[in-house]
């Protein structure tokens, strides 16, 4: 099968019917996708697919380093669900598996409300940048705008199975 069909198939899956256009702005109907290192499997088909519905267990901070880089989905798979992958042949059905085990077990912990940023991340007071502003901007704002724009694009995976989260249609 030509790689064009193939994104072709993935495509009507992921976007379940909704277009391109509305699943980039809120996400409609599109499904989340969840995997590990989904950047280069992505760049691999050539596709893309809105930020704010990928669920990637590289890129997760609370299962990455402290420094920010992504342990393995073998260390992951070990640390945080007690059993080994990968002992023989690779095997990507026991990826998929464990990668959805993982998604699962973060979504299913307890949101802390209190946090900073976690439960604002789709609010557009929430998405604005230093990259947004000119150097004079920045340079005339106080300590607390330069703060209060350097938050965190973060958002909780226990948010995704709260019915009240605007990102997503909870009616299914």
């Amino acid at each position: 099968m030509p790689l064009r069909e193939v994104r072709e198939k993935i495509s009507q899956i992921l976007y379940n019917g909704e277009s391109i256009g509305k699943a980039r702005l809120d996400g409609g109907k599109a499904n989340l996708l969840v995997g590990h290192n989904l950047d280069s499997k992505l760049d691999c088909l050539l596709m893309s697919y809105p930020d704010q519905l990928l669920r990637d267990t590289a890129t997760y901070p609370p299962l990455m380093k402290t420094n920010f880089a992504s342990h393995s989905l073998k260390y992951l798979t070990k640390a945080y669900l007690g059993y080994d992958i990968r002992l023989g042949t690779y095997d990507t059905f026991q990826d998929c598996v464990s990668v959805m085990r993982l998604y699962k077990r973060m979504r299913a912990q307890e949101h802390q409300e209190g946090k900073t940023g976690t439960s604002y991340s789709h609010d557009t007071k929430w998405n604005r940048n230093m990259a947004d502003q000119t150097s004079q901007d920045l340079e005339n704002m106080s300590p607390d705008e330069l703060f209060q724009i350097s938050k965190s694009n973060y958002q909780c995976w226990c948010l995704d199975s709260r019915p009240h989260d605007p990102i997503r249609d909870w009616s299914l």
